[in-house]
Parts: structure tokens; sequence; C-alpha cells
């Protein structure tokens, strides 16, 4: 919900910078940008329910019997399978809040002046979700006892993200400095 929020942020300070005097020669660098950050937002929007859709085999696992080793077997195999599984939404997550803060950031100084909160509330609210999504496949990946390659790739896109939401935050600072 994070990055549904987050995404939703920054479209609309996209399609608030368009059709400015000011963005002139950007108009057509500000369309494209809102095209893919819409499809972004569009491709985010569900990943909630798909988070929680995700983790029903898991907690179904749970509730399997474990009497005999047989039962703890199946129960415990049942129970990796479903972390692993669960990974999936978590790590397109990351991958979507990256692409979507990469593909505002080339426009970030066409936000004008009364709207620049909202671009970094924006890219605060990505951030946020992909350490939510991080901390949710560092668990699965513990609990799974597998998915390190998965962790790496995460961590990665994280600092991605990191870097991203420092570079949108630094041009708000900008567009906010009085002159």
């Amino acid at each position: 919900m994070a990055a549904a929020m987050g995404s939703a942020l920054l479209l609309m300070v996209v399609r608030f910078s368009r059709g400015k005097k000011a963005n002139a020669a950007r108009e057509a660098e500000l369309t494209s940008v809102e095209a893919d950050l819409s499809a972004l937002h569009a491709a985010i929007l569900p990943l909630a329910e798909r988070d929680a859709q995700g983790f029903e085999p898991v907690a179904a696992a749970y509730g399997l019997p474990r009497a005999t080793p047989a039962e703890q077997a199946a129960r415990e195999a049942a129970i990796r399978a479903g972390l692993v599984e669960a990974m999936v939404v978590p790590f397109e997550s990351l991958r979507l809040i990256q692409r979507a803060l990469a593909t505002v950031l080339p426009v970030a100084d066409c936000a004008n002046r009364s709207i620049v909160s909202d671009l970094a509330a924006g890219a605060t609210l990505l951030r946020a979700a992909a350490e939510i999504a991080l901390l949710n496949l560092r668990i699965n990946v513990s609990l799974a006892g597998e998915g390190d390659d998965v962790l790496a790739s995460a961590r990665s896109m994280r600092e991605d993200v990191v870097r991203q939401h420092a570079a949108l935050c630094a041009a708000a600072d900008r567009l906010l400095a009085p002159g």
C-alpha cells in the first residue's frame, strides 16, 4: 500500500508538471515519463492483495499434521515451498519501486514548487515500501533456508532505491530553496 501511495504521488507530480510554460521544452519527456509511471503504478496497485494471497499456502502448510516423521517432512517441505513462493511479490515490489523512482528522477527538476512536497513524500513512501519488501524477503529466506541469491539481488535494488530517494529529496530541497 505504501508503494501504491508513493507511486500515485509521483504520478500526480508528473501530471501536474505537464503543460506548464516553464516545462514547455520538456513536455515530450514529461509525457513519456507519465506513461511509464502510469504503467508502473498500475502494476504496483495489486501487489498488496497478491502478497496476502501469496502467504496463504504458508499459513496452510503450518496447519498440516505432524504426528509422524513422514507428516513432519511433508509439512516442512510445504512450508519451505510456500516461503519460497512468498518471495515473489516482495521481490517484484522492489523491482517496480526501483523502476518508478528511476523513471521520475530525470524530470524531478520540473516539479512545481507548490507540489514539491509530494515529490519527496512519494519518494519516501516508495523507500519505506522497499525497506518493508526487503524485510519480508529476509524473513522468508531465513525461514526457508534458501534464496540467498534473491536476497543479494534485493539488497542491491534496495541500495539503488536509497540512492534514488536521496537524489529526489535533494531535488525537492533545491526546488524549495529561496531565490
